[in-house]
């Protein structure tokens, strides 16, 4: 059983790039790139056979301050760097964190695909002259929309890039053209929510639409927004308009299947669908049930209270989150990443895909409007899959987790020294975590075959 093996410590250094604000443009701007950088183990294995010291493990950082993605892949940390004697950098996306290239403008002129993705091709190619490592094959790892950028770093970037584990990558959501052929559709990512909490409890899901129904009612009745306030533990009772509220609790209800772990996470429980689904759904408890189930997704401030319990988003957003008017994810939801989701018929909320609507509300707020192909057209989508157009990649997928349904799910999809892995009982980009004991046999068995898939990535790459 892989356990993880924590034999020194795993502190980083905190590291910055000089890199281009405009990689296309031939400008000469720079902004101060933010990585993460550990050699702890680097090297500790000896060299490899072309003299280099070790291979580099690259997490090519997705939405979010960099820092909160090195705890959470304590695959790569504790596990693959020790096993391998390898460099270990995790690079922040850009507009994300520290890394902003348009400082504090508000403005998001230079994100997109294309451009993180030659960041990260810069950042290595620095570092490999720097540290005297041109033979050292580098290993991408990424999850969610990170595990599409790894995919697409090793299509566009092979000569940087050795290989690449893009665990929960749901590049195929981005890739309409083939929905019918992949039966993929509008509702497929909210279908799986559904799924996960039936699975998790007899009937729960539709326990949970009627607790939302009742809360909703309840709101919006004399002195109900003082009543949810009391019920709910708020620091302030809601306002108008009073389905910021609402969205807020499907949102933490929507989120939930994809951090449906065995162990504790955050205020979450272990297992958490099946937590929630556990609890007391009667009309007179829904009430106070959804209140727990929102003080573990949300948490408490320091006042003892919730202090903000508003989603702001158009309908509560498309599922899975975007577009926003105050993010660098809101901007991005409105140019490349738009998800063209609807949900089910009878949900806790009515949302219907409705394009025109969303790109004049993405103009509204950023001046620009999605298209729903770019992804596609630039990298094939599922024609990376079907065409073969690249090698050495792991796509892993959970399907507990609803943007499984947007990847790659068929062993004929695996690429030229690649594999496919599809686990019944595992969340979001699960592999990529620490292993635990409560992990499921299915995981654990997964993750033994990637560390040797990737052991071989990197003794070829070393041979040349």
């Amino acid at each position: 059983m892989l356990q993880a093996l924590l034999l020194l410590p795993l502190a980083y250094q905190t590291k910055y790039y000089d890199q281009l604000v405009d990689h296309f443009g031939f400008g000469t701007a720079t902004f101060r790139h933010r990585y993460l950088y550990n050699d702890t183990f680097w090297g500790t294995k000896g060299p490899l056979q072309n003299g280099c010291r070790g291979p580099i493990l690259f997490y090519t950082g997705n939405e979010g301050p960099i820092t909160s993605f090195y705890g959470s892949n304590g695959f790569m940390t504790d596990v693959l760097a020790p096993e391998f004697g390898a460099l270990l950098v995790f690079a922040e996306e850009r507009y994300y964190g520290t890394s902003q290239p348009q400082g504090t403008s508000g403005r998001f002129d230079y994100l997109s695909t294309e451009m993180v993705l030659a960041d990260y091709a810069a950042l290595i190619t620095s570092l490999r002259k720097e540290l005297d490592a041109q033979n050292c094959p580098c290993i991408a790892f990424g999850g969610s929309y990170g595990g599409t950028l790894t995919t697409l770093f090793r299509l566009k970037y092979p000569h940087v890039v050795q290989g690449g584990l893009a665990a929960s990558a749901p590049l195929g959501y981005y890739s309409q053209s083939y929905w019918a052929e992949r039966n993929v559709s509008a509702t497929t990512w909210f279908s799986i929510v559904q799924r996960t909490y039936d699975n998790a409890g007899s009937g729960c899901y539709a326990r949970l639409v009627a607790a939302v129904d009742l809360t909703n009612a309840t709101v919006r009745a004399a002195g109900g927004p003082q009543r949810i306030q009391q019920a709910f533990g708020l620091c302030k009772p809601p306002s108008e308009p009073l389905d910021s509220f609402v969205y807020w609790l499907t949102e933490a209800l929507e989120s939930i299947p994809q951090v449906d772990y065995p162990e504790a996470n955050g205020g979450l429980p272990a297992n958490p669908a099946a937590a929630a689904c556990a609890l007391d759904w009667s009309s007179a408890s829904s009430l106070s049930s959804l209140a727990t189930v929102a003080a573990w997704y949300y948490g408490v401030g320091p006042a003892g209270c919730i202090e903000d319990a508003t989603n702001d988003q158009v309908g509560g957003g498309t599922p899975g989150d975007g577009p926003e008017n105050r993010s660098a994810w809101g901007y991005q939801s409105c140019t490349e990443t738009l998800h063209a989701f609807s949900t089910t018929a009878g949900a806790w909320r009515s949302y219907e895909f409705n394009l025109p609507q969303l790109s004049d509300l993405c103009y509204s707020y950023y001046g620009v409007r999605p298209r729903l192909d770019q992804i596609e057209v630039w990298s094939g989508g599922y024609a990376i899959a079907e065409k073969k157009l690249t090698s050495n990649l792991i796509w892993s997928n959970g399907r507990r987790d609803p943007w499984s349904g947007g990847g790659f799910l068929r062993q004929s999809d695996a690429l030229p020294g690649g594999a496919v892995f599809v686990m019944e009982q595992t969340a979001h980009h699960h592999d990529l975590r620490l292993p635990i004991a409560a992990d499921p046999p299915e995981l654990t068995a997964v993750r033994a075959k990637e560390m040797e898939i990737i052991r071989g990535w990197i003794v070829d790459a070393a041979r040349g």
